[in-house]
């Protein structure tokens, strides 16, 4: 299947993206909204239908293949630092064949003098790490969106940020990330990594375009544009693996910690109508930590962060209605992030 090379190059440009979903969250959530939108979700980015709302013209985008890892993530310290560095390993995978090229590359100029042992490095092993470096850079991600849920509150909101300290709630394994005791170790996973990262893609811009992509009703008009501190909690009711200020390890609303509020007090976007919006306070629980994770193994190898975190309701709504405006969002944000993506490697003339 065909796209259209925007780039202006002879050769067609696929933009591929990671995509990820928790599994069950304790027994009150035995199937998690964010892994139920994940999975439902198309192999391909489907083109616009000529009816759905936009507040400009779309710019042209390549093919876009939205890669949902198979899985829902277990909600679990452990399986999250161990599964990330696997999930981007083949955007890194073009250093390790470079450097088995030039290892294939001396040993075959070592047969042709005769001064080694060891078998000729023939065509076929030319073309069969050709086509390994091939399919390696094939499954190079362009980005990468995880989601998890949050309160009940019909709200979608992407994050700018994610912590690296501060996991003091157990995991649905009951266990702690106990990383504080670690940290003064050579050999920690975030050794040299700063306590705060955040991601390098324009959540602003690509709210903008998100917002025109959203079906009808979730983008309400607002007079003031501060931010907004909204309360909003529905005590045992506001549960979730994105944890987040006021709330206990279930997500539930803390006696100790004053009024109860959702990603606590730094959401950006507008008014009390918003409903998809721009969070700073990912939460501090695994929906923070795989966001944190994802962008630490980036910043470790130098390369950009292109990777958000979306916080969906926890709620799968009246005959799975947010299940079905999720996947809807979920498409538009794909496509938001990609325009601006296009945008900005046309600006920087640069194809990969």
């Amino acid at each position: 299947m065909g796209s259209t090379n925007v780039y202006g190059g002879e050769e067609e440009e696929e933009i591929n993206v990671l995509i990820t979903g928790f599994g069950p969250f304790k027994k009150e959530y035995p199937l998690n909204p964010s892994w139920e939108i994940a999975s439902r979700l198309p192999a391909v980015l489907p083109p616009l239908r000529a009816k759905q709302p936009s507040t400009q013209k779309p710019p042209l985008i390549p093919r876009i293949n939205l890669h949902v890892h198979p899985d829902p993530i277990r909600v679990s310290y452990k399986t999250v630092r161990e599964l990330i560095p696997q999930l981007w390993a083949p955007n890194f995978a073009h250093d390790i064949s470079s450097s088995s090229s030039t290892s294939s590359s001396s040993t075959a100029a070592a047969a042709e003098e005769g001064t080694t042992s060891e078998a000729p490095f023939s065509e076929q092993d030319a073309a069969a790490a050709a086509n390994d470096e091939e399919e390696a850079l094939r499954k190079k991600y362009d980005f990468a969106i995880h989601m998890g849920m949050a309160g009940p509150q019909p709200r979608w909101a992407i994050e700018r940020l994610a912590h690296r300290d501060g996991y003091a709630l157990r995991d649905v394994d009951g266990e702690f990330l106990r990383d504080k005791e670690n940290q003064l170790r050579d050999d920690w996973v975030w050794k040299g990594c700063p306590t705060e990262l955040r991601t390098d893609l324009d959540l602003d811009v690509i709210l903008n375009k998100w917002r025109g992509y959203a079906p009808p009703g979730l983008v309400a008009g607002t007079q003031n544009g501060g931010d907004e501190k909204e309360g909003g909690g529905q005590g045992g009711k506001n549960k979730g693996e994105g944890g987040g200020k006021g709330m206990d390890g279930n997500g539930e609303r803390d006696a100790n910690a004053g009024a109860n509020k959702w990603y606590g007090n730094d959401i950006k976007g507008g008014g009390k109508g918003e409903k998809l919006v721009i969070s700073e306070d990912p939460g501090r629980y695994l929906c923070d930590f795989i966001y944190y994770s994802s962008l630490a193994e980036l910043h470790k190898h130098k390369a950009e962060k292109k990777v958000v975190f979306l916080h969906v309701p926890c709620e799968l709504g009246k005959d799975g209605e947010y299940v079905r405006i999720g996947q809807e969002l979920m498409l538009g944000l794909v496509r938001s992030v990609a325009e601006w993506l296009v945008d900005e490697r046309k600006r920087k003339g640069d194809l990969r």
